[in-house]
């Protein structure tokens, strides 16, 4: 039962037969126009900046903040240009690797940073390797990693490092932004070698297929026109609407070429049917462009709805390449159901592309085949069934590669690059992971140096991990001088030094031996002594005659007190009066000699303490006179006029009997003249023995002559002594600074064994790594961490992943607890990249698998039928990707590359069911009822078409495998298998029998015509 094409697509192809000349004419006209106003879609590409990762990812982030507080802030992607003599470097060399410093510089359109190895020797040293073969510099550009305009700057480069290079030098660029770049010159030369193969096979087919030269010229006539307003639209939209890259023209030619084959193939397959029935040209034209409209609309769709959910990508090279095919699949569709129909009608009446006669065994092919199907459906679903399942058991076996040197020849110049690299340094010597330690306060300090080493620590006992360089650690080991058991060690180094320094002067300290003993009793006891006693002598002298004249007028009065006192016994009506004047002459008495006691006690306490009095007899004797006095007047004077006050004042007051209170006084006063008469005779005793003092003091200072003549015997080894003290001392006074400091921080659990003053950051010999490991404002802290594998394998991705968590883990507890912490590097970029581009597979497979159904759906007006062939579709590409893994990954040992599965998907998806759908509508066609007799017809009618059509889209695949780039090979090789056991297996085997077992309700809920 044949179904009438909707009234717009009966109308389209009607104007399209009616309208041939001019319909040619202006597509012809259109693809000449567009290709003359819109430039090459090369040109378009190489102005293009889209990186391969999006620029908010984490390492990408990481790589910015590096780049600021370490560069200059204008770099995007870094290369490295490495230079090797197997001689070893000449000076010649040197000074052309420091020349390339301001020559780089000059491109400032091109170079955005150069490490600075010409002014800075250090530099160059730290940058050369060990055995002096090689060298390496940094170099930074604006543009990004994968971004075509990256590809240019790197070009620049190359062309610097070339010109006047020393003779027998050999010299690469190299990095992750260069092997992306040579990567993806080698996809833009293979283009060309790409198309050409494609053209060669479809043209080798189509002469297989219809044994004409007419019909195979008129399908690559119209495949070749399409290609080029493909092109012309989609750089149009490049420079408008979305981004291209290197990969969009390639994978662009592949498609475009593929569908526009399939869907020539369906009209003209159709249009040989309907003549071989008898219908005339301009009608079997008509009859076959609106019969296979419906079919190519719908294939088309799926594609387009497919590749344009990559619009939501990140992945530079998803979101470069699916729009881009979307929107040239359009421009396909348009000039399928116009200028292929235009073409065929002006061609068929002429009638240059008849059928050709088909040979009885050719005839009976499909029918055969689609009556064994429609007989015994479960045996044929489990013949293709088994194979199908087998394959996809393999696919969970998949491990995708990131390594992007493998994927080009390896003799690019970034490749020549790895190799220098790798015979003069250690493993990833320029592709190390950097971990960079951010904080809010200056990190030149103990406390913060020490967390950092405790996180270089941590990070360098994580597997796989061999070496981490920073500030505390430049060369990869901790500073040795930064522990504080090496602090301890230099201050015992320290102090035996200055132990063998005076031993060497021992013949000094023998002369000096012999005079000391003397100089020991004499002169540095007369040395501390002879002064005091000298300068004071005199004072005492004076002082004591005022003390002896004080001691007589006290002792004179006082005896006239005493006999006032009895002459008060005798007349007491005088007593009141005469009491009270006496209690106030006592109480002022009192405080004069309270005065006086207290100074005696001062003094005899200072001489009591003098080391040079106690060993001079003169002066010890004196001393005793002055403790006498000193106690006469504490013990007897005070204490006898207190009392003799007070009983005075108590008569005056008459708060006494009279004669108890004359004898209170005269006691006192008996007491106090006892103390007075003491008084002056200790004053006589004093006053004679510091006269003698003053005379011993002169006698000092005679024997202070003898003395310096005595010393002047050692004056020669006292020089010695000195200056070995003086060296003693210094030393002693670092050690003991050392050994403060080292204690302290000892006792700091956030130090823990790692002591690096701050001050010790100016030395020297830590100017290089303070630029290379510490920011220029000290905030940030980089780690240098060399791995042990392969830094583009996918083990070292792995170890990335773990290194910030570890970082975190050991900033805990510390002086950085709460600091930043971000990795960067190439593997961590490829493990960014693999999370990214896993998660937006799931994405776009997701939206794609949803808007395939969709169309189905609409197109098939079932439900059951749609899911059926969504799952044959879905179990063909796990298939494809099993069969990729076993010949790729098991027997080749290539893991597919990380971008062959999504790419894969969506094709395989699109295509695989354009294909399904067209057997579906011919069923929907022949078995509205689901009848095992309708089904087997629309296998035998569509068998020859779908399996030309199948092979020659898988061959348009297969020519990407002519380029030198192994990912296109990898995704030609997996899309063209795809295609070939969806055309040989799915549609030819699993559909059909399903359909047959499930009958009616395939078309569910619709109910059976």
């Amino acid at each position: 039962m044949d179904h009438a094409p909707g009234p717009l697509i009966a109308r389209l192809a009607s104007f399209a037969v009616r309208r041939a000349v001019f319909v040619v004419l202006a597509w012809l006209g259109l693809a000449i126009a567009l290709n003359l106003a819109i430039p090459q879609l090369e040109s378009v590409v190489a102005k293009d900046s889209t990186p391969i990762l999006p620029a908010d990812s984490p390492s990408a982030v990481a790589l910015h903040r590096m780049d600021s507080d370490f560069g200059n802030g204008r770099s995007t992607s870094f290369i490295f240009v490495v230079a090797e003599r197997p001689s070893g470097l000449t000076a010649a060399d040197r000074a052309w690797m420091r020349g390339l410093v301001p020559r780089l510089q000059k491109d400032a359109d091109n170079v955005t940073f150069v490490q600075d190895v010409a002014t800075r020797p250090d530099l160059l040293k730290a940058l050369t390797s060990t055995d002096g073969k090689a060298a390496y510099l940094q170099v930074g550009l604006p543009g990004a990693t994968g971004a075509p305009t990256a590809i240019q700057q790197i070009e620049s480069v190359r062309d610097i490092v070339d010109a006047d290079r020393p003779a027998g030098l050999n010299a690469a660029v190299s990095g992750p932004a260069a092997t992306i770049a040579d990567m993806e010159v080698a996809v833009e030369k293979s283009i060309l070698l790409i198309t050409v193969a494609t053209v060669a096979l479809i043209a080798l087919l189509l002469m297989v297929i219809y044994r004409s030269i007419v019909v195979t010229g008129l399908i690559l006539g119209s495949i070749g026109l399409a290609l080029g307003v493909a092109r012309a639209m989609s750089a149009w939209m490049g420079l408008h609407v979305f981004a291209v890259s290197t990969f969009t023209g390639s994978f662009l030619t592949a498609v475009v070429l593929g569908a526009s084959t399939d869907y020539a193939v369906f009209l003209v397959s159709r249009y040989h049917e309907l003549r071989r029935n008898g219908v005339d040209t301009d009608t079997a034209v008509r009859e076959a462009a609106g019969r296979v409209s419906g079919v190519i609309i719908g294939s088309a769709l799926t594609v387009v709805v497919a590749n344009a959910a990559m619009l939501v990508c990140h992945v530079g090279i998803y979101k470069t390449t699916g729009p881009a095919i979307a929107v040239s699949i359009v421009t396909t569709l348009a000039m399928a159901l116009t200028f292929t129909p235009a073409l065929v009608t002006l061609a068929a009446r002429r009638g240059l592309i008849e059928p050709k006669p088909v040979s009885a065994t050719r005839a009976g092919r499909w029918p055969a085949i689609a009556a064994y199907v429609s007989t015994r459906p479960a045996r044929v679903l489990a013949l293709g069934l088994i194979p199908l399942l087998a394959l996809a058991a393999l696919y969970p076996f998949l491990q995708l590669s990131f390594d992007e040197r493998g994927v080009q020849p390896d003799d690019t110049d970034s490749n020549d690059g790895y190799a220098l690299l790798a015979q003069h340094f250690p493993l990833n010597e320029v592709l190390p992971d950097y971990v960079l330690v951010h904080s809010s306060h200056d990190l030149r300090d103990a406390r913060s140096l020490a967390a950092l080493e405790h996180v270089a620590r941590a990070i360098e006992q994580t597997p796989g991990v061999t070496s981490v360089r920073g500030i505390t650690r430049p060369l990869g080991t901790p500073i040795k001088e930064a522990s504080v058991g090496y602090v301890a060690g230099v201050v015992g180094d320290r102090l035996g030094s200055a132990e063998d320094k005076l031993a060497d002067k021992s013949g000094g300290v023998a002369d000096l031996r012999n005079g000391s003993a003397r100089l020991e009793a004499g002169a540095t006891r007369l040395s501390d002594g002879a002064n005091r006693v000298a300068d004071g002598s005199g004072q005492a002298v004076t002082g004591s005659g005022r003390l002896l004249d004080g001691a007589e007028q006290l002792r004179a009065g006082l005896e006239r007190l005493a006999a006032g006192s009895g002459d008060a016994a005798t007349g007491s009506q005088q007593l009141r009066a005469g009491a009270t004047r006496l209690a106030d002459e006592l109480e002022a008495g009192q405080a004069r000699a309270q005065y006086a006691v207290d100074g005696l006690g001062k003094a005899y306490t200072a001489l009591k303490s003098s080391v040079g009095c106690s060993l001079d007899p003169i002066c010890a004797r004196a001393r005793t006179g002055v403790r006498r006095v000193w106690e006469g007047e504490r013990d007897e004077l005070i204490p006898g006029m207190r009392d003799a006050a007070a009983g005075a004042r108590r008569i005056a007051d008459g708060s006494i009997d009279l004669a108890d209170g004359l004898a209170q006084i005269d006691a006192g006063l008996q007491r106090a003249r006892g103390g007075a008469t003491d008084l002056a005779d200790g004053g006589r005793l004093l006053h004679s023995r510091l006269g003698d003092l003053a005379a011993g003091a002169d006698q000092v200072a005679d024997g202070a002559d003898k003395v310096a003549a005595g010393t002047g015997r050692v004056a020669g080894g006292t020089d010695q002594m000195a200056t070995s003290l003086q060296e003693l001392q210094s030393g002693l006074t670092r050690a003991s600074t050392a050994l403060k400091e080292a204690g302290a921080a000892s006792k700091d659990p956030a130090i823990g064994g790692f002591y690096l003053p701050s001050a010790n950051l100016a030395d020297p010999r830590l100017a290089t790594a303070n630029g290379l490991f510490l920011s220029a404002d000290g905030h940030t802290a980089r780690l240098v961490v060399l791995g042990a594998t392969d830094t583009f394998k996918h083990a070292a991705s792995e170890r990335a992943g773990t290194i910030a968590g570890t970082a975190n883990n050991a900033l805990r507890g510390t002086a950085l607890d709460g600091a930043d912490v971000e990795v960067t590097g190439l593997a961590t970029i490829n493990s960014d990249l693999d999370t990214i581009s896993t998660h937006e597979f799931y994405l776009v497979a997701g939206l794609a698998l949803l808007a395939v159904l969709l169309i189905l759906i609409v197109l098939l007006r079932s439900l059951l039928a749609p899911l059926f062939l969504l799952a044959a579709v879905c179990l063909s590409y796990a298939a494809a990707m099993g069969l990729g893994v076993l010949v790729w990954q098991l027997l080749l040992g290539h893991p597919l590359d990380w971008s062959v599965p999504a790419i894969a998907f969506i094709l395989l998806v699109a295509v695989g069911a354009d294909y399904n759908l067209l057997l579906m509508k011919r069923m929907l066609e022949d078995s509205p009822d689901g009848s095992p007799a309708g089904i087997a017809r629309a296998v035998a009618a569509t068998g020859g078409v779908i399996t030309s059509a199948g092979l020659l889209f898988a061959a348009s695949m297969f020519a990407m495998m002519s380029g030198s780039v192994l990912t296109l090979a990898q995704i030609g090789f997996t899309i063209g298998m795809g295609l070939l056991l969806d055309t040989f297996v799915v549609r030819t085997l699993v559909i059909p029998s399903v359909a047959t077992l499930l009958g009616p309700r395939i078309w569910w809920p619709r109910r059976p015509a």
